[in-house]
């Protein structure tokens, strides 16, 4: 079954309700580090903190990678002495060159992290590691894989009960509980999440369509995927493109899958997820054909 885009947006007479929806949420959930459950990241990160958190709205809610690595450059330059914004920039660069440099500065600087800032920080850095050693065709034990699952799933888990409205680090921990123990695990981990707390703007992305639409549960998928564009607002954005061609390889239409990914790519060709997705709706449909 096709799974158009606009078949998961809103009519355009909503968007002034939910504008107002989310700016009334939004509102409780800045106004203090202290009273948000937000973390601080430092002295040193204050000047680049806007350019860092909206780097990864445009990574894992609008899915423009292209805008976030010039954000995460832009947090360097202002904050050079930001050690986080450094190894998100060194995550996402294409250039390996420069992603060695700056595990090399990071590693020389990391004692100068907090201790709830290394317990993101260290995982961050050992997927660099893992990074690089693809970079250059190198292979790690056998055990780094693993090791990097626990120590990432349990590092976010303990910062997380500290800071709970660091809504990108609650969906990278989702993401190493569906890579360590699938997409049904990284349910429980959602409802393990939201059942105690009574906070509006609990941003899971668009994961939640993710899992679902996994676990084969296609109706639920489309409904949670609806939801995510709602929260999305206006905008033609890569993110929402991604998930309807992910819902769709799920269920076997390749052809919608593909005609989705494309626009995905089409938006930004950074997209780094989308283009893992779309060498398997290729090799799909070349299996079909």
């Amino acid at each position: 079954m096709n799974i158009p885009v606009k078949f998961l947006r809103p009519a355009p007479h909503l968007w002034i309700l939910i504008a107002v929806v989310f700016a009334l949420g939004a509102g409780s959930a800045s106004s203090g580090a202290a009273d948000s459950g937000l973390y601080g990241y430092g002295d040193e990160c204050e000047p680049a903190l806007a350019f860092y958190r909206q780097g990864w709205v445009e990574i894992l809610e609008h899915g423009r990678w292209t805008e976030a690595e010039r954000l995460y450059r832009e947090a360097v330059a202002v904050a050079p002495d930001c050690v986080i914004a450094k190894s998100v920039l060194a995550r996402i660069t294409t250039d390996a060159v420069e992603r060695k440099a700056l595990i090399a500065d990071i590693q020389s600087n990391i004692d100068s992290v907090d201790v709830p800032g290394r317990l993101i920080l260290d995982p961050y850095l050992k997927t660099l590691m893992l990074i690089s050693a693809r970079d250059e065709r190198r292979e790690l034990g056998d055990d780094f894989r693993s090791d990097l699952m626990k120590m990432a799933i349990n590092n976010y888990w303990t910062f997380l009960d500290q800071y709970p409205d660091e809504w990108a680090v609650r969906i990278e921990y989702l993401e190493w509980v569906h890579a360590r123990q699938g997409a049904e695990e990284a349910l429980v981990s959602i409802r393990r999440m939201t059942q105690n707390t009574a906070r509006d703007n609990f941003r899971l992305s668009y994961f939640p369509a993710y899992f679902y639409a996994e676990l084969g549960d296609y109706e639920k998928a489309l409904e949670l995927a609806r939801e995510f564009v709602r929260q999305l607002g206006p905008g033609n954005w890569p993110q929402e493109h991604y998930i309807a061609a992910f819902i769709a390889y799920q269920r076997g239409d390749f052809s919608a899958a593909d005609e989705s990914i494309k626009q995905t790519l089409l938006l930004d060709p950074r997209h780094l997820i989308a283009k893992r997705l779309s060498k398997k709706i290729d090799a799909a449909l070349n299996d079909a054909s």
